[in-house]
């Protein structure tokens, strides 16, 4: 049996997309293939079980802002000392500054999650300075690339001639639902494991100040990712009926939330291809999203309502159309759902990785 590391998927079970994402291809793939996924404390539970496959778990740095650096370095260094593989699977293009090191023992198959745009307001100047180089790397150096958007292509295109291979995200067609009882219902929900800027949160705050809104509306996800982001967030809480519940790790828990909603509110300004996205319209739950070329070619205007990017009044003018028009939000809602069961299975993604690994190994 073919050897495979995983690396930048940081733990399971998963509660970032990219760790949802592995884990799910894992799972059906690990009788297939020997699997070993890098983890690292801060993101796996201690009582978590690996089945059918190794998991290494390293101990996390007391420093927030170097944790994943060093989690990268230590990967990269267990692979090539004490590690024995046929194939590297790496994610995220921050892990990029590993990949020429990997290079010395290993073929590398690289996955974009998403792409860099101008920089990331969550780090300073340093930090995305590294991240450009990462980027650099993860595209000069990887044996093979592949994409989860076709949108972000032409963006690859820029650094690399290499083939990029389109392998989307993907959805349990029959999802865990926590037994937990939740009482809140008929709610306008936004989550996202890490909240700040790019998410979009503010967009969506002030476009339910823009119309008053009065009945309730709940945040999931982790608002402490940026101090000054989060102090504008509760800002535009004021005067609205909000609940933060902060980031659910549990996705059983956290697709209860997600089932219970009157819309999901996705105002997001950049995503490879966003996972949460996904796992809502698996739900049938109707989703409101942004224009942005990650959600469009995922779903048309039959199957989500669209906003335009970064703008908080046209959002309050589709919120409150969906408002009014909640008979046709559910039709969008099933549409988007049979769109997903027929395309976007995590069944059809994993034969996807299954046939590019097997070519890989062929050569």
């Amino acid at each position: 049996m073919h050897k495979i590391a995983v690396i930048g998927v940081k733990g399971f079970p998963g509660f970032g997309g990219a760790a949802r994402a592995n884990e799910n291809i894992i799972n059906r793939l690990k009788k297939k293939y020997d699997y070993t996924v890098y983890s690292i404390e801060s993101h796996t539970s201690k009582n978590f079980i690996a089945s059918g496959f190794r998991q290494i778990v390293f101990k996390s740095s007391k420093n927030d802002r170097i944790n994943v650096f060093l989690y990268y370095w230590k990967s990269m260094l267990h692979c090539l000392f004490k590690g024995k593989y046929d194939l590297i699977q790496i994610n995220h293009y921050a892990s990029g500054i590993i990949i020429p090191f990997l290079r010395l023992r290993y073929k590398v198959v690289a996955t974009l999650r998403g792409i860099r745009g101008d920089g990331d307001e969550k780090f300073g100047i340093l930090a995305n300075l590294y991240f450009k180089i990462a980027e650099r790397a993860f595209f000069k150096f990887s044996n093979y690339l592949v994409s989860v958007s076709k949108a972000q292509i032409p963006y690859c295109k820029k650094f690399t001639n290499k083939k990029i291979a389109y392998i989307p995200n993907g959805i349990n067609q029959e999802e865990n639902i926590s037994s937990l009882k939740i009482d809140q219902k008929n709610y306008l929900l936004f989550a996202a494991a890490r909240i700040y800027g790019i998410k979009g949160c503010h967009i969506f705050l002030e476009a339910l100040n823009h119309i008053d809104y009065k009945g309730l509306v709940l945040v999931i996800g982790d608002i402490d990712q940026l101090s000054s982001y989060k102090r504008k967030i509760l800002r535009l809480s004021k005067g609205l009926n909000m609940d933060f519940k902060g980031l659910i790790k549990d996705k059983s828990v956290l697709m209860g939330y997600v089932e219970n909603a009157k819309f999901f509110v996705f105002p997001s300004f950049i995503e490879g291809m966003s996972n949460m996205l996904l796992e809502v319209a698996s739900r049938k739950t109707p989703v409101i999203c942004s224009n942005i070329a990650s959600n469009l070619e995922i779903f048309d205007e039959n199957e989500a309502l669209f906003s335009e990017v970064g703008n908080s009044r046209e959002l309050a003018k589709k919120i409150l159309w969906a408002l009014n028009n909640e008979e046709k939000m559910k039709k969008y809602a099933e549409k988007a759902y049979q769109k997903l069961i027929k395309y976007y299975t995590w069944d059809i993604i994993a034969e996807k990785y299954d046939s590019l690994y097997k070519k890989i190994l062929k050569g």
